[in-house]
């Protein structure tokens, strides 16, 4: 299998994430990007579990290639996980990661 990158955004920043296999769950693959480090050990991306004392989840979201429409890889959907496969994300994509506060 060749390798698969993706660029991911987030605020003004954009990197090229390498991802092991896409078959991973997407719920998974955001646990594993919020604890990844670059080179100099510094977080990848700063996407703290609160923001303005709110507790935040965070997605994937790209554009769909069939109506320019802006959606939301949904991790599950009902009781079954989703992968970046299930939303035809491709190697060289980008996707945008999106925060959620959690109402409450």
């Amino acid at each position: 299998m060749e390798d698969f990158f993706l660029f991911l955004r987030y605020k003004n920043k954009t990197i090229k994430f390498k991802v092991t296999d896409p078959s991973t769950e997407l719920e998974i693959l955001m646990n594993n990007l919020r604890k990844a480090v670059d080179a100099t050990g510094t977080r990848i991306f700063d996407l703290p579990e609160m923001i303005d004392y709110v507790p935040t989840e965070y997605f994937f979201g790209k554009k769909d290639e069939a109506t320019g429409r802006d959606i939301i890889l949904q991790p599950k959907i009902g009781k079954s996980p989703k992968t970046l496969l299930d939303y035809n994300v491709k190697p060289g994509d980008t996707l945008e990661i999106i925060s959620d506060p959690i109402a409450g």
